[in-house]
């Protein structure tokens, strides 16, 4: 299972409407970590909570403060979520990567769409606003809709300026 950095410091998970978290707030998480989960700063109520290691939360600082970890961090955080919703504990060691080129393109609904072997002919489908979220990555992993394979998808960011 990958270790929740966003849970150590307690910052709530990245979502695309939360992931405007600052250097500040992401500094004073990881100030008041260290603090909480000091041995002498401890009080007996909250011995009971779940105890991080000061190099848990230095490690979480580290990976949430530099915004390429955080974004890798932020995917895996995504597709064991995907993992979760589709009640499977599949290993994407099996993940197909195809090219954004093989996939067919709906242009009345702007939708990408691959069939899958499972049968459903639209399996996996990929929307404009899916891929400007990964822009920065220039992959996306998405699940098929009809069963629990993955597809890993590159593509190339087209700059329109």
């Amino acid at each position: 299972m990958l270790m929740n950095y966003y849970e150590i410091l307690a910052l709530p998970n990245p979502t695309p409407a939360r992931r405007l978290l600052s250097q500040k707030d992401i500094k004073h998480a990881y100030r008041r970590a260290l603090l909480q989960h000091h041995p002498d700063k401890s009080t007996p109520a909250e011995i009971f909570k779940p105890r991080y290691t000061i190099d848990d939360i230095t490690t979480a600082y580290r990976v949430l403060s530099n915004p390429i970890t955080r974004s890798e961090l932020d995917r895996n955080l995504h597709v064991q979520s995907l993992r979760a919703s589709h009640n499977t504990d599949i290993s994407l060691s099996g993940l197909e990567t195809v090219d954004l080129d093989d996939l067919e393109y709906d242009e009345a609904k702007g939708l990408w769409y691959r069939s899958c072997r499972c049968g459903n002919q639209r399996g996996y489908m990929i929307s404009e606003n899916d891929l400007a979220k990964e822009a920065a990555h220039g992959e996306i992993i998405t699940g098929c809709g009809g069963c629990s394979l993955w597809l890993k998808v590159l593509f190339q960011p087209v700059d329109e300026g």
